[in-house]
């Protein structure tokens, strides 16, 4: 197994950890942030994560080492690590603000290119992530890096109990998130049709 391809299995492996880190509540209130320790967790893992996503591919291509298997793999990974991520704050959208329909759109999205690669695979057709597929996992991390970086902002805030900071965040909290979540999510589906438009063809044989 190459580095590379150990790097993305290595992204895998951290989803579940991201998920108990971030389900996990180190106080009593599921609506308070205050002590809730398990989410700045959960943003360094999925940052650590994140970051493995980028030298995967970079580390494959210096080192000459792309396979089928890494090209088959790591669009997987992203879509795991993605969608996780986005239940995990739905699942908490009472501290996220995470709508469920951003959930919805970005998951089928992934289902629906997925289901198109399982099809294509045994034709012995690999769909390779595109320019604009990048840019999509690019915008979806950002948004999600963000948003969770704010959160663990919060937790910093609310656990120091610096009240009047925390007040003049509370009302901003709802619109930053989909202010990131929205281009996210046009992005995604906007790629999602092309992949589909692109290889639509693949169905037909």
């Amino acid at each position: 197994m190459t580095l590379a391809t150990k790097l993305t299995f290595a992204r895998v492996a951290a989803i579940p950890v991201f998920m108990a880190a971030f389900l996990w509540n180190s106080n009593e209130r599921l609506d308070q942030l205050s002590g809730d320790w398990g989410k700045i967790l959960a943003t360094v893992v999925f940052i650590a994560a994140a970051i493995t996503d980028y030298y995967d591919g970079a580390v494959a291509r210096w080192y000459k080492e792309e396979t089928t298997l890494g090209k088959f793999i790591d669009p997987i990974a992203d879509k795991l690590l993605v969608s996780t991520a986005l239940v995990a704050m739905v699942e908490r959208r009472e501290i996220t603000f995470v709508p469920a329909w951003v959930s919805i759109f970005i998951i089928a999205r992934e289902f629906a290119v997925t289901g198109l690669r399982m099809i294509c695979a045994p034709k012995g057709k690999i769909i390779e992530s595109s320019t604009l597929g990048k840019w999509k996992t690019t915008f979806q991390l950002i948004a999600i890096i963000s948003s969770l970086v704010f959160i663990s902002f919060r937790v910093m805030i609310e656990s120091l109990n610096w009240q009047e900071a925390g007040k003049l965040f509370n009302p901003w909290h709802g619109p930053i998130i989909s202010f990131l979540m929205i281009p996210a999510v046009i992005i995604t589906l906007y790629s999602g049709y092309d992949y589909l438009k692109k290889n639509w063809h693949f169905l037909d044989e």
